[in-house]
């Protein structure tokens, strides 16, 4: 059974699938939730981490936690560089270029 988040299934109806529709649910459904995530940064990581393991963390499990924060950080680098490519409008000119004071001087 595939997930569709127009008729989504209530917690009753998804615990008396058999267990490979079950299974088949869960996993389209986590499917469609991943087009809606982005990756963690290595701050972030380094946080939830720190949370996770009581307030304290060990040498070890900072350089996991910075790895895959990096790999995140990367991640999001491509998809930003991905959509700046994209990106075809024309910028509009934000600034004056030509503007006269109130002593008679222009500054350009």
């Amino acid at each position: 059974m595939k997930y569709s988040p127009e008729n989504e299934l209530t917690e009753e109806q998804v615990t008396a699938l058999p267990e490979d529709e079950f299974f088949e649910y869960i996993d389209s459904k986590a499917a469609y939730l991943k087009q809606f995530t982005t990756p963690l940064s290595q701050y972030h990581t380094k946080k939830f981490a720190t949370a996770a393991l009581g307030g304290s963390i060990d040498t070890k499990n900072l350089r996991k936690a910075k790895k895959i924060g990096k790999e995140g950080d990367i991640i999001r680098a491509q998809n930003i560089k991905e959509a700046a490519t994209k990106i075809s409008a024309k910028i509009p000119d934000l600034y004056v270029k030509h503007h006269k004071t109130k002593r008679g001087q222009w500054f350009e």
